[in-house]
């Protein structure tokens, strides 16, 4: 395999991990926020009841209610339910544009394209994969989850490894 068709092969692998990362990503992000209003929506809703008939457990009670009412005030600026859409619509993107990678790579590792040819298709994948970052992301901060990279690296290999092998 050629340098250009290595480096290419690698394009493969970095935009198929980005897109399960993002899924995986936006799946954590729903999950905290479900539990973050249910957990609000249980304590609002049962902790006066609860506080009247297990008033030997005053003091946890008053524990989960200041708790929730902490919740409750930063709750909108807890980025989780922000984050949510963008994510979605980059990882539409992106998803196409790994799709596009994949469908050039029987040319690419046929040998049918010139060194300067999978270097240009290269680069303008890349180039669409950071437009749509800056379109979608603007200015939300994604931070880095070395564990669902980790996840989605090792599902990316996997489909890989069964796609291509």
């Amino acid at each position: 395999m050629s340098q250009y068709q290595q480096k290419y092969w690698s394009l493969i692998r970095e935009l198929k991990t980005h897109v399960i990362y993002l899924h995986n990503y936006a799946a954590r992000s729903e999950w905290w926020d479900k539990a973050i209003n249910i957990f609000l929506a249980i304590t609002s809703s049962s902790s006066i009841a609860a506080w009247a008939i297990w008033q030997q457990y005053q003091i946890v009670w008053a524990v989960i209610i200041a708790l929730s009412q902490v919740i409750t005030a930063v709750k909108p600026f807890l980025p989780f339910r922000q984050r949510l859409q963008p994510i979605s619509d980059l990882n539409d993107q992106i998803q196409e544009i790994s799709l596009e990678c994949e469908r050039y790579w029987f040319s690419v590792a046929e040998g049918e394209l010139t060194e300067k040819e999978i270097h240009d298709l290269y680069m303008s994948l890349k180039d669409k994969s950071l437009k749509a970052e800056k379109k979608y992301l603007k200015d939300i901060v994604l931070p880095k989850s070395s564990k669902i990279l980790a996840q989605a690296e090792k599902e990316a290999d996997l489909y890989l490894f069964n796609t291509y092998h």
